[in-house]
C-alpha cells in the first residue's frame, strides 16, 4: 500500500503513479521515460536485427516442422509478433492461444485472420472448470480474477514447446516500454525467464502451491498448463523464449496501423477503463481486471495509455489529464452481470471483495472507517489523488 498523502505522486513528464508495481524513479522521471529515450536515441537496431537474423539462421530447422512457437491472442501484440516471425524472418511459427476469462467476438475474429492471414497452425487451450476455481481463488485472495490467465499465457506456452519439440518462443515487447523493473535489468531484456515472469507477470505474490494448499478439490494434475516447466526439463531442449520487442522498435499506434492491413480489427466500441479500443480487446472481463487494479494503486488502463502517448509525444499533458480524470476510476458494467455468474457471486460479495482491496489512502472513509460508495458503487476518490496532477 501507499504511503501517505505526499508520498503519492506521479511522473512529471508521464504521468504514470509511484504506486505502479515495479516502477523506478530517478528524481521525477520514470524509468519508463528514461527507456523511451534510450529505445529512440541509443538503440543500435541495425545491430539488433543482425543479432536476429542470426538467431533465425540458427533456429530455421530443416525436418519439415515448426520452426519457433508463439504465444497468441486476439490482441494487436500477438498479431504483429506473427507478422515479424513470418513476413520479416520466413520462419514457420506454431502458434498457441490461452482461451481468455470471457471471449469476446472481435477476439475471436482476430484470431482466426491472423491464423489465415499467415498460414499458421494453432492450438488453442480451452479452459476447464478449473480455470473457475483458480480465478475465484485469485479474486479472494490478491484482487485479481485474472491471475490464472496472466500465469497460464506464460506456463503453457512452455509447455507445449516440450510436447512439440520447439526450442525457440517469442514474445512481443519488453518490459522496459512500461518500465517494469531496473535500470540494468531492462536495459538488456532479450530473454523471457522464469524469474521475469514470477518478479513481474502479475502473481501479486500468490503461487498456484497457496491456493492447491487451501482448496482439497483441485489437484496437481489438474493445473499443468499453470506449471512452469522446472529448469532440468528446459535443458533437455534447451527452451529460450525471447522478446522480440529487444530486436525491432517497438511502437503500438505503428503496429496498429500495419496489422490492420492483414485484417486485424479494434473493438467495435471504446474499452471501459480506457479511452482507447485497442488493448485487451479479447477479454470481456479484462476491464474488471484494471478496475482493481485502480481501487489498488490508484490507476488503470486509462493511465497506462496516456503516459504511452505521452512518451511518444502524441498526446499534450493537458488531454492525458482529460483522458485519466475521464476513464480511469470508474467500474465497468458491460459484462458485470456476466462477470458475478462466471465467479459464482452475488453484488454484495462483490463490493465487499472491493472494500477488502481498497487503499484506504486513496479512497474517502466514513466515521466508522467504512468506504464511502457513490450511488453507482463507484468508490469516494480522496483529494490526494486529483492533486497529484498539479505540479
Amino acid at each position: 500500500m501507499i504511503g501517505p498523502r505526499s508520498m503519492f505522486f506521479r511522473c512529471k513528464s508521464c504521468l504514470l503513479p509511484n504506486t505502479k508495481p515495479d516502477l523506478h524513479f530517478e528524481g521525477d522521471t520514470c524509468l519508463a521515460c528514461k527507456y523511451q529515450k534510450y529505445h529512440e536515441e541509443e538503440i543500435d537496431w541495425g545491430e539488433r536485427r543482425k543479432e536476429f537474423d542470426e538467431l533465425v539462421s540458427q533456429m530455421k530447422r530443416s525436418d519439415d516442422t515448426y520452426d519457433c512457437l508463439i504465444a497468441v491472442s486476439g490482441g494487436k501484440d500477438s498479431t504483429y509478433q506473427v507478422y515479424l516471425a513470418t513476413q520479416v524472418a520466413g520462419l514457420k511459427p506454431l502458434l498457441v492461444a490461452f482461451e481468455p476469462s470471457r471471449p469476446t467476438d472481435v477476439g475471436r475474429h482476430n484470431l482466426k485472420v491472423m491464423t489465415n492471414a499467415f498460414n499458421c497452425d494453432l492450438i488453442q487451450l480451452q479452459k476447464s472448470s478449473t480455470y473457475r476455481k483458480l480465478a475465484r481463488a485469485g479474486f479472494d485472495l490478491v484482487g485479481d480474477h485474472e491471475w490464472p490467465n496472466h500465469v497460464g499465457i506464460f506456463c503453457w506456452p512452455v509447455r507445449m514447446a516440450l510436447t512439440m519439440g520447439i526450442s525457440t518462443i517469442f514474445y512481443g515487447e519488453a518490459g522496459g516500454y512500461i518500465g517494469l523493473g531496473r535500470w540494468e535489468k531492462i536495459q538488456s531484456e532479450k530473454e523471457l525467464t522464469r524469474e521475469h515472469i514470477e518478479q513481474y507477470v502479475g502473481m501479486n505474490g500468490l503461487r498456484l502451491s497457496d491456493i492447491l494448499e487451501t482448496d482439497d478439490s483441485i489437484q496437481k494434475k489438474d493445473v499443468l498448463p499453470y506449471i512452469y516447466p522446472s529448469e532440468e526439463e528446459l535443458k533437455k531442449l534447451n527452451i529460450t523464449a525471447y522478446n522480440l520487442g529487444h530486436f525491432f522498435p517497438w511502437d503500438t499506434q505503428e503496429n496498429i496501423k500495419l496489422i490492420k492491413k492483414y485484417g486485424w480489427r479494434p473493438a467495435p466500441e471504446r474499452t471501459e477503463m480506457d479511452f482507447g479500443n485497442w488493448e485487451s480487446i479479447d477479454c470481456g472481463f479484462m476491464p474488471m481486471h484494471q478496475y482493481f487494479k485502480f481501487i489498488k494503486y490508484g490507476y488503470s488502463r486509462a493511465t497506462d495509455h496516456a503516459s504511452y502517448e505521452l512518451r511518444h509525444n502524441r498526446m499534450s499533458k493537458k488531454q492525458a489529464i482529460e483522458y485519466i480524470r475521464t476513464y480511469d476510476w470508474p467500474l465497468p458494467t458491460r459484462y458485470f452481470e456476466e462477470f458475478l455468474e462466471f465467479l459464482d457471486i452475488d453484488e454484495e460479495y462483490f463490493f465487499k471483495t472491493v472494500d477488502r482491496f481498497a487503499n484506504p489512502l486513496l479512497f474517502e472513509t466514513d466515521a466508522n472507517g467504512n468506504f464511502v460508495h457513490m450511488w453507482d458503487g463507484n468508490l469516494l476518490l480522496k483529494d490526494a489523488w486529483y492533486d497529484s496532477f498539479d505540479f
